[in-house]
């Protein structure tokens, strides 16, 4: 018996009633909607029979299943790491059941009122994480990076918050010249970029601006056109991955060679 089970293991029908109240409450916060915590927990601890402290491992556990699969999460059930494939299926088949959350994950209703460029933290990129051939499959079936971009408003969200952070960063270094020349990419710049930047040195940036609203070790990839101008001005090409995008709103940086 381990100190999580709460004396007996997770069923399956109790997995589906944690991962299924952890979706509620997520649909409710990706909505704008009040949370009443308390009672969300009472109801999973009078039907599944479990203690407070289970439930709130089990939930760290949703955290990382949905934080790799690229949807964003409670913000107060950090992610546990040590999640089995079970509970994978029971995240994989509460998803599938809910393409409204799915969209929400995407556009929810907080994102209207965000202003047209957000203030970005700088960190550092996430390590890789270990990845079984179930999680992947998992991750290419709900395929939250394309969703992303092909939302063009997430999309220019992000965009707006980097070239905003670029300015600022050079105005900060002393070159305001340069900060006034960073744009969004137009027609006539290199295919696959999404913003023209610079370093210090004046040689110009080609910046690809990934966004989610999911944490760091959300996934996403590049288009054929990105990978071309990533294998053609390598010493240009760069990467944004802009995360929690309304929450703690943070960035990493990438360039070529990539693994």
């Amino acid at each position: 018996m381990t100190a999580e089970s709460g004396g007996r293991d997770w069923t399956g029908a109790d997995l589906a009633v944690v991962v299924g109240d952890y979706v509620a409450q997520l649909e409710k916060v990706l909505a704008g909607k009040p949370v009443d915590r308390a009672a969300h927990d009472r109801t999973v601890r009078f039907v599944t029979g479990k203690a407070d402290g289970p439930i709130s491992w089990k939930q760290g556990e949703i955290s990382a299943v949905l934080s790799l699969i690229g949807v964003p999460i409670l913000k107060d059930q950090p992610p546990r790491w040590a999640y089995d494939n079970a509970l994978l299926d029971a995240v994989e088949e509460q998803l599938a059941a809910k393409p409204a959350l799915l969209a929400a994950a995407v556009r929810p209703a907080a994102l209207f009122t965000a202003p047209s460029a957000v203030p970005l933290i700088e960190a550092a990129p996430p390590k890789p994480m270990p990845m079984t051939q179930r999680l992947i499959q998992a991750i290419q079936r709900f395929d939250m990076g394309s969703r992303e971009a092909d939302d063009r408003f997430l999309k220019g969200l992000g965009i707006a918050s980097i070239v905003a952070h670029e300015a600022r960063r050079l105005s900060d270094r002393g070159r305001p010249d340069l900060a006034g020349a960073i744009r969004p990419a137009r027609g006539g710049d290199p295919e696959g970029c999404d913003v023209i930047s610079f370093g210090l040195d004046e040689i110009p940036r080609l910046i690809v601006v990934k966004t989610t609203l999911a944490g760091e070790v959300a996934p996403f990839g590049l288009s054929q056109a990105e990978y071309e101008l990533s294998r053609a001005q390598p010493h240009a090409f760069r990467i944004r991955r802009v995360y929690d995008l309304l929450g703690e709103a943070r960035f990493y940086r990438l360039k070529p060679p990539f693994g």
